[in-house]
């Protein structure tokens, strides 16, 4: 398969990542109304109709909702497209497809046509970027945005050719990656460390004063971004510091999810005959960059904040394929090697090749990783048909109670009541209220049981809730209170961790 890469031209290329670009189109693009917004979409979707409403993020609670990136240009997509969770999702898909070209230029720039080649077509049909790219969220943005950031910073450092052009176009892709998610702080930090890294083992030529510069306009970015922000950065890290231990969550779930890639990228490290020390040590250092703070310094693991570093896995899974078939020297066992990396990825490694209507976002299956601390997951409950039951039963009056108050706002129109729990699982309940508000759409908050017995004892209406917010959020007392006095009326369950039940009261 090398040989035959090394025949494409140029056009051949064009052609090559214009036909992934639609292939991808087509597995991005299927069907993509029909899934129900999950929880943090629905966050999306509210913001964005508070950007339709109002002209900026700022929630009907008084809270800002920053993501400027995102939904300022899809309250403009929804404008042209309609109020559709099509529309919503469009920008993602948009990001998404870009990504697979832009991916093809770095992987080029680190290795050489082949890898990119192969690279781009492993993100084309690759389950998760599939399934990210048909999320009302933003991170197959972020994740563009991030790479673009790293490709001029890189060729900043390596080139000679366009330096302050490449400075510039790091400097605005870093603060469209910072705008987009705050991972993107990271950013800076990963550039001084590589430029220190570089200087004492690459060149091996240590300039104080160069370093002690690299230093100083970090420090000076630092500062501007605490003076326009109003946000002191390094303060807030040493306040919200706590040291905990959830790597094995991490490796876990990459491990079983990227392994074939990770088999192909431990052989590319160890290759004696490779040529990228240094651009697989600055992958490994990126990737490390994220891993070791979000495995130590917090005990939240959402595994989608490791999602834009997954073509890391993918580039030198492709780097480690190719250096493989080299070390072949039969012709038909250069040809077994393809088939069967082609057949694992498209049978159990994550390949798609057939349109899906429906996507299961990232999780841990309790019932196959027996008993551990924490479980995370990203619910997926089927709110869309949970609002259309009550929307379709409902009477003039009701009164609408949800653990999710911005699916109230999204399918009815008004915020109702919000029974209060902290949505990451802490005792703190007030993080997210204000002012007896619910932060998102400023829902009437319900404090205890006694307060939701008073709302069901003068009003009639329904209840609606997810296994999310009965796992250790919303108090014991009043979960019994719902399920033996009031009466089920709808229930669904998607899978272990997304089920939805919707009471009448």
């Amino acid at each position: 398969m090398k040989e035959i890469i090394h025949k494409i031209g140029r056009h051949s290329v064009l052609t090559i990542l214009v036909s992934l670009v639609l292939i991808g189109g087509i597995l991005r693009f299927h069907d993509l109304s029909s899934q129900s917004y999950w929880m943090d979409e629905g966050y999306t979707v509210n913001a964005v109709l508070s950007v339709l409403d109002h002209g900026t993020t700022f929630l009907d609670s008084g809270q800002n909702y920053s993501c400027p990136t995102y939904c300022y240009p899809t309250a403009y997509l929804i404008q042209l497209f309609g109020n559709d969770p099509a529309s919503y999702r469009l920008l993602s898909v948009f990001a998404g497809l870009l990504f697979i070209v832009v991916l093809f230029f770095i992987a080029k720039r680190f290795f050489d046509k082949n890898i990119a080649l192969l690279t781009s077509f492993f993100i084309t049909f690759s389950y998760w970027q599939i399934a990210w790219s048909r999320q009302a969220r933003w991170y197959t943005l972020f994740e563009l945005f991030f790479w673009l950031a790293i490709y001029f910073f890189y060729a900043t450092l390596y080139s000679d050719r366009n330096k302050y052009l490449n400075v510039a176009l790091a400097a605005i892709f870093t603060v469209l990656a910072v705008l987009t998610h705050g991972l993107g702080y990271l950013l800076p930090l990963i550039f001084v460390g590589w430029i220190l890294i570089d200087q004492i083992f690459i060149q091996k030529k240590f300039d104080w004063k160069k370093s002690l510069a690299v230093v100083f306009v970090g420090a000076v970015i630092l500062w501007l971004f605490n003076l326009i922000s109003n946000i002191d950065v390094i303060s807030y890290l040493f306040n919200n510091l706590n040291l905990h231990y959830v790597l094995p969550y991490y490796l876990n779930f990459y491990l079983r999810t990227y392994w074939l890639f990770i088999l192909f990228a431990i052989f590319a490290f160890f290759s004696k005959n490779n040529a990228y020390k240094k651009e697989i040590y600055f992958l490994l250092f990126v990737l490390s960059a994220y891993l070791i703070p979000l495995s130590f310094l917090t005990d939240i693991v959402h595994y989608r904040y490791m999602f834009h570093l997954t073509p890391i896995l993918i580039m030198l899974g492709a780097l480690g394929i190719a250096n493989l078939q080299e070390e072949i020297r039969s012709k038909y066992g250069k040809i077994a090697l393809w088939l069967t990396v082609l057949i694992l990825f498209a049978t159990v490694a994550g390949g798609v090749f057939i349109p899906r209507t429906y996507y299961y976002l990232e999780s841990d299956n309790p019932q196959t990783l027996g008993a551990r601390p924490h479980y995370a997951s990203t619910p997926q409950p089927d709110w869309k048909d949970a609002y259309a039951f009550i929307k379709e039963n409902m009477t003039e009056n009701d009164t609408i109670v949800s653990s999710q108050p911005q699916f109230n706002k999204i399918f009815l129109g008004e915020a109702g009541y919000w029974i209060k729990y902290n949505y990451l699982g802490f005792d703190d309940k007030t993080q997210f209220s204000k002012d007896d508000r619910e932060y998102y759409v400023g829902a009437k908050i319900i404090d205890d049981l006694a307060e939701l017995k008073a709302v069901t004892a003068t009003s009639h209406g329904f209840i609606v809730f997810d296994i999310m917010s009965i796992d250790g959020r919303i108090s014991q007392d009043i979960q019994n209170y719902i399920m033996t006095d009031l009466t089920l009326v709808f229930h669904e369950k998607t899978n272990e961790y997304s089920e939805i039940w919707v009471y009448r009261f």
